[in-house]
């Protein structure tokens, strides 16, 4: 069933997805640091960045990312449309006497949010790519920001997401097969790689998160490339990202001064040969000529296509193309100039790909225990997430253009 919203999605739930229920200092000074080693290391936005600064966040939820911003020295102005929100987010600034900090918290989402003032940094993590077209919600955050301000992002990268999306055509395919509840399906199919990671939330929260959510589909999820373009023309230029946007290999001059349309070309060029990286959450790096790069672009996004698909129709006329594109990109990366940290790596993503290849054909012959076979115990399989979560940080042009 499609949403109009993401946060209509968590109301029908009845829960907040990132509640981490700090209750002591200690459990938000950990936080704390991991989200400083995010923004520090990562994304070039050392905590200092945020003293004094007025922050506004869009979608908070139950507040564990303010709190950060609050004790870095922010003041925040909250826009947060799940109601059922508020009261934790009131709560938590009170226990950790954060109150004063809290100048406003609204309900409103992005495109309903209606300020006169300015902000320094808007930070949007997790949802902004369910608010489209993109060019919405860039140029209120461009309205919104002082010359020289920041958006920090997150979202869903269309190469990226392949893995989650093929784990929901399994899924999809589980729940034809047996006839079982979701989460009964579910467990069945990936308790065993799901333990395979440390985690803070439970299965069921990432069931509703990634598995059952309508929002995680090729529809919504961003192009980086598409993205930093449209970005560009409204007026942003890159101030960082992870994975990388911009190309760490590049040597010039240090007083050499690249115009925003000649960085924008170079990080371009980055992304694109970046997409094998992106799909496989490892560096995966195309240097090979750029028509062998377009033809394994175009490949990548076939195969991500016919995979969405898979999830409304987990037996039609997707599955055999899904099953070809496997065997023909487990094919090319032999024969494809890849540079990787080593040998190994390749060797890795090549055994990943197969293991797809084997649950996608035995998804083919509606053979649900060879199914369940390979994804409680294949090891290729187990340890495959990609990189579907990507942050990007906007900095608005001081000169408004």
């Amino acid at each position: 069933m499609a949403e109009d919203k993401l946060f209509n999605y968590y109301e029908r739930q009845d829960v907040l997805p990132t509640f981490g229920n700090f209750k002591s200092s200690a459990e938000l000074e950990a936080y704390a640091g991991q989200r400083r080693e995010l923004f520090s290391d990562k994304l070039v936005l050392p905590p200092r960045l945020f003293r004094d600064a007025d922050v506004l966040e869009f979608g908070p939820d139950s507040g564990e990312n303010a709190l950060v911003f609050s004790s870095w020295g922010a003041s925040l102005t909250l826009a947060e449309p799940n109601r059922h929100a508020h009261a934790k987010i009131q709560a938590y600034f009170a226990h950790f006497s954060q109150t004063t900090r809290l100048r406003e918290l609204v309900s409103s989402d992005v495109e309903g949010f209606r300020s006169d003032r300015r902000f320094d940094i808007i930070d949007a993590e997790g949802f902004i790519y369910t608010v489209q077209p993109t060019e919405n919600w860039l140029g209120i955050f461009h309205r919104l920001l002082n010359p020289g301000g920041y958006a920090v992002t997150s979202y869903y990268e269309r190469y990226g997401g392949f893995f989650e999306l093929a784990l929901k055509a399994i899924h999809a395919a589980g729940k034809v097969l047996t006839g079982r509840p979701a989460l009964e399906t579910a467990k069945a199919l990936f308790e065993a790689k799901w333990d395979s990671i440390p985690h803070t939330r439970s299965f069921e929260s990432w069931l509703m998160d990634v598995l059952e959510n309508p929002f995680v589909r090729h529809r919504y999820f961003l192009d980086a490339a598409a993205l930093c373009t449209a970005a560009h023309g409204q007026g942003f230029d890159i101030h960082s990202a992870w994975p990388s946007y911009r190309d760490s290999l590049d040597v010039y001059w240090h007083k050499k001064v690249l115009s925003a349309d000649e960085k924008l070309l170079r990080a371009i060029h980055h992304l694109r040969r970046s997409r094998l990286s992106f799909l496989g959450g490892r560096k995966l790096y195309l240097v090979g000529k750029a028509e062998a790069v377009s033809a394994i672009s175009a490949s990548i996004e076939a195969l991500v296509l016919d995979v969405d698909r898979m999830i409304d129709d987990p037996f039609g006329e997707s599955l055999p193309r899904v099953i070809a594109s496997l065997a023909s990109l487990r094919a090319t990366i032999q024969d494809t100039e890849i540079l990787a940290d080593d040998a190994v790596e390749l060797e890795a993503f090549a055994a990943t790909i197969e293991s797809f290849h084997h649950i996608f054909s035995a998804i083919a012959q509606r053979d649900m225990a060879g199914i369940t076979a390979l994804t409680q115990s294949d090891q290729a399989f187990l340890t495959a997430w990609g990189q579907p979560a990507h942050f990007l940080v906007l900095r608005k042009r001081v000169d408004g253009a």
